[in-house]
Formats: C-alpha cells, sequence, structure tokens
C-alpha cells in the first residue's frame, strides 16, 4: 500500500517513498512500470492529494506511445485527471483544503499514490459522488459540457451524437438530453444502445444494424471520432447548423473531408473544434463543480467501465485499446 519509508544517508533524514506508473520508454503496454517514487511534498501554492481513482484515456495512451506533445520525452508519470483527498498543503493555501474531498487535473502525474497540483486545480466534490465516479465524469463530461456550450445547443435542437458509446460520446449524449435536445445517439450493439436508453437517450440507432442516421437534418452534429465518415455527417446539418469535433478515435479524416462545408456553403454550417487545453482552470473549475451537482442530483450518471489496481496500469491500457469501452476505465492505489 502508500508509502515506504526508506532511509537515506542517516536515520535522521527519512525519505518518503510511494507507488506510481512511470513510461521509462515510448512504447506499447507493457512499458508501463510500477516503480518506488519519491512522494510529493507541497511548495508555495500547491497541494498534495491521496490518489483514490485515476482516470484512463486515449490520451494516456498517446503519451505512452510518444504522440502527445506536452509530454515528448519519455521518464513522466502519466495521467491527467485523479479524485481523492487533500493530505497537506504548501505555503500560502488555504488550511480548511485539509481532508477535503477532491477532484483535479493535471498536465500529468495521475497514475501515482499521490499528486501534486496547484490550489487553483481542485474542484471540491459534493456528498454522494465517489471519486471512480468524479472521474468517470471528469474530462469527458467537461469536454462533452462545455463544448455544447460552445454550439449553443438548446431547447429543442436535434443533436446527432456520434461514438455515443465512448466516454465523451455518452457525456454529451446524457448532457444533450438535460438540455432538452432532440438526441440521436448512434453506437455499435444492441447492448450498448440498451444501456444508452436505461441513461435516459431516447433515440439510439445501432450501427450493427446499418442506420448511421446520416441524411436525417441535424442542428449540431457532435463527433468525438472523425474518421474517413466526417464530411457525410457533416452534409447531414440543417441551414445554420453547428458541427462540434471533440476527438478523432476513428483517425484523420479523408483529405477532402472539407469540400462537404464547401458544398453546403450557402447553409452557413459552422465547424467548432474544441479542446479542453484551451480553457483556463478558472473555467473549468466552475463547470467541473456543474456536473458535480448534476451528478449528486442523479441527474447525470458517471459510468464506469471496468477497474484496474495501480499496479496494473499496462492491463488498464490493454483494455482500452482491444475492445470498444462504455464509460470510463479507472486505476486505483
Amino acid at each position: 500500500m502508500l508509502a515506504l519509508i526508506r532511509v537515506c544517508h542517516s536515520v535522521t533524514n527519512l525519505v518518503v517513498f510511494m507507488k506510481a506508473v512511470i513510461v521509462p520508454s515510448f512504447g506499447d503496454s507493457d512499458v508501463l512500470t510500477l516503480v518506488d517514487h519519491a512522494e510529493p511534498v507541497p511548495g508555495p501554492g500547491q497541494v498534495v492529494v491521496k490518489m483514490e481513482a485515476a482516470g484512463v484515456g486515449y490520451v494516456d495512451v498517446m503519451a505512452r506511445k510518444g504522440d502527445y506533445q506536452p509530454l515528448s520525452e519519455p521518464g513522466f508519470v502519466p495521467g491527467l485527471e485523479a479524485a481523492g483527498t487533500v493530505a497537506a498543503v504548501g505555503k500560502g493555501v488555504d488550511a480548511r483544503w485539509t481532508g477535503q474531498r477532491v477532484f483535479l487535473l493535471t498536465k500529468c502525474g495521475a497514475y501515482a499514490e499521490a499528486i501534486e497540483v496547484g490550489e487553483r486545480d481542485l474542484v471540491r466534490l459534493p456528498a454522494g459522488v465517489s471519486a471512480a465516479e468524479a472521474v468517470a465524469l471528469g474530462i469527458n463530461a467537461l469536454v462533452a459540457g462545455l463544448g455544447l456550450d460552445r454550439a449553443n445547443v438548446k431547447k429543442g435542437d436535434r443533436v446527432l451524437v456520434r461514438g455515443a458509446g465512448g466516454g465523451i460520446g455518452l457525456m454529451a449524449a446524457q448532457l444533450a438530453t438535460l438540455a432538452e435536445g432532440e438526441v440521436t445517439a448512434i453506437t455499435s450493439s444492441p447492448e450498448r444502445a440498451d444501456r444508452l436508453r436505461e441513461l435516459g437517450v431516447a433515440r439510439v440507432l445501432d450501427r450493427s444494424e446499418g442506420v448511421d442516421g446520416r441524411g436525417e437534418g441535424y442542428d449540431v452534429v457532435v463527433d468525438p471520432v472523425a474518421g474517413a465518415d466526417l464530411g457525410r455527417y457533416i452534409e447531414g446539418l440543417r441551414p445554420n447548423g453547428r458541427y462540434l469535433l471533440v476527438g478523432s478515435a476513428g483517425g484523420v479524416p479523408e483529405p477532402d473531408t472539407f469540400q462537404s462545408f464547401l458544398a453546403g456553403y450557402h447553409n452557413s454550417p459552422t465547424l467548432i473544434a474544441f479542446s479542453l487545453n484551451s480553457v483556463g482552470p478558472e473555467t473549468v473549475g466552475v463547470a467541473a463543480a456543474a456536473l458535480f451537482d448534476q451528478a449528486a442530483r442523479g441527474d447525470l450518471r458517471g459510468v464506469i467501465d471496468e477497474q484496474f489496481p495501480l499496479a496494473e496500469a499496462h492491463r488498464a491500457h490493454e483494455r482500452l485499446e482491444s475492445a470498444p469501452v462504455f464509460g470510463k476505465i479507472t486505476l486505483h492505489p
């Protein structure tokens, strides 16, 4: 478990160690290595959070392979989101944070038993929202929610959500439904379709049955998939429609994709590409608090696909890469 204490140089010089997962070199999931790592000590304006749940996402896979630009050198601890309890605070931080249950975003480091972040990166968790549920919402719900705000989704809008069984799509389908949009969700199996209906999504199309919702006319298309079909979904926009691109799980679009925008030029389509990296911590904090309040009320549900111990982070990555995931994969100490 947490914190092995080792003696360095003398019996009076103690360094506290924790378990963490590192990427010692870029490659397949088996490069992920559990090591003893010095436990962080909070600096000025910083806090240390004992991790109870960390999220596993495609961005972690990209980072492990060396395809995520902010982490261009190996040797880092992966993981961008976690939830847990504040264990220590640094100079200048309100001491009342100590003992608070929080969600956090970080540039890396979440695959560890303790994480150091800035005070402004914390969001308090309301009673009734577990660490695992917070992470299951986390980045996916923030991308979906803030993206839908940018696309100005409102009551009565016809909204199509691609990849609705994946993390962002699952959140977008729920949140657009809560906004009273007329939501059509696309997924890839009868089982996933049934689970989406259980979450309150009224209309679900199953691609395995040969239907994909294209050409029906939508005010907003939410797309975490991209890939070769992107242009054909653009063609399904109504006049003044908005195409919200929030990911590329299906790969890079075809080179001629944006001919579809030119073909529909007189309908005034709008393309919105949204990344959470473009949003400041204050905006993220306000949005996250609102999402967690919705979850505490039972309006929004975080869905966990599978949970793994920290020591089996490699298995979590294998699971993410081997088969479609419904919801979020999480790690726990």
